[in-house]
């Protein structure tokens, strides 16, 4: 079960790419100089957020 959840991490991370490329990125002012290095933290932390967010909901919803 572990290796599907992240297998559906890797999947929806790869579609947020390409959605939004570091091309793309960088037509935003702040992130004008963005390194591929850069990008992929920023997408890693992104993830990490998301999933925080998300883990907290479900917590929040099973207290009810």
């Amino acid at each position: 079960m572990e290796e599907r959840q992240s297998r559906n991490i890797e999947e929806a991370t790869e579609r947020v790419k390409k959605r939004l490329p570091l091309e793309k990125i960088r037509c935003i002012p702040k992130y004008r100089n963005l390194s591929p290095e850069d990008y992929e933290k920023l997408i890693k932390n992104s993830e990490t957020i998301a999933l925080l967010i998300l883990k907290a909901y479900i917590l929040k919803n099973e207290e009810v």
